[in-house]
């Protein structure tokens, strides 16, 4: 960005904030705000600045540098995806044998890969991890909430991954969350890890997505459940408790999957012993947060609980 766009933005940014002071302050005050917030502002921007210049030099390392060990990993047509799941996706219709609700809670498992793929995907992440470390580059993390793991897209699975989604995320959804309207047009993909000596738990929250992936890699471990408390829009996220019909605990099983709403509220549950990671595909839809989005205040979307809790109370 030049100098003169520089002005420009900041120009634009002075208007945004003054057009909002109240009318009486005096100029005395009104400049010693604007000034403050202008140093906070342009602090910020250069360390954004900074932080996508760092960002950009870490990918540019490892697109030009890294050599995968198992190439065929990065290829979404040589993944052992279960025979059943492909079938049932290719019938079009859902088989409760196969892709399993439980409680009608809105979460839904599966069989999805076998466990040797799974140990030969978390060998692969290990040798990129450690070829971050032989080469001097500080691994970018996949969220806040994680410390420890790995940005799949950040080094060659981003095909791999849409290829997941729009072959098995996507018409999946189709199929159990009918009110998330196609398609499903962009993705994070990440690795997680939990351990005694690392992070050992999540806590309460909702994920940046239209609708989530969570396959369980290994490897062997104790604890660790996963905590699911109901699903909620933007309004009731924070200030509904839970009914109890809407509390299950998932325990992982390797090369098993979940899929459930981005807005299902869930925590990881502490790991009691070993190791265990999670691939996560934070499955986005441009459409599905437009409606969302269209909601005000005082409404919320057909499909979050809250509306439950109404009915309770008024029996």
């Amino acid at each position: 960005m030049s100098e003169n766009e520089h002005d420009v933005e900041e120009q634009a940014f002075l208007e945004e904030v003054t057009a909002h002071l109240p009318s009486d302050w005096s100029d005395e005050r009104r400049n010693t705000y604007v000034q403050n917030v202008l140093t906070s502002w342009r602090k910020h921007r250069t360390h954004s600045r900074d932080e996508l210049q760092s960002r950009e030099k870490y990918l540019s390392t490892i697109r030009q540098y890294f050599k995968s060990q198992s190439p065929e990993l990065y290829d979404f047509k040589q993944w052992p995806i279960n025979e059943n799941l492909l079938a049932m996706l290719a019938r079009g219709s859902l088989d409760s044998d196969i892709v399993n609700q439980i409680q009608s809670t809105g979460v839904y498992t599966f069989s999805f890969l076998p466990t040797t793929f799974c140990q030969t995907l978390i060998n692969e992440i290990a040798y990129f991890e450690q070829w971050c470390v032989d080469n001097g580059l500080e691994l970018y993390r996949p969220n806040s909430m994680n410390k420890y793991g790995v940005i799949l897209d950040h080094f060659g699975f981003d095909k791999c991954l849409n290829d997941i989604v729009n072959n098995i995320v996507e018409p999946l959804t189709r199929l159990v969350f009918t009110h998330v309207i196609p398609p499903l047009d962009s993705h994070h993909g990440f690795i997680v890890e939990y351990a005694m000596d690392k992070d050992r738990k999540l806590d309460f929250h909702v994920d940046d997505a239209a609708v989530t992936l969570n396959v369980c890699l290994g490897t062997d471990f104790t604890g660790g459940q996963l905590y699911f408390g109901g699903v909620r829009c933007v309004s009731h996220i924070s200030n509904t408790k839970p009914r109890t019909d809407e509390e299950i605990y998932l325990e992982h099983q390797v090369g098993t999957a979940c899929i459930h709403l981005g807005n299902h509220r869930h925590r990881a549950m502490p790991i009691t012993s070993g190791r265990r990671l999670n691939l996560i595909l934070w499955c986005r839809s441009a459409n599905f947060y437009a409606v969302e989005n269209n909601h005000g205040n005082n409404t919320c979307p057909t499909w979050c609980g809250f509306h439950q809790i109404e009915k309770k109370e008024d029996i």
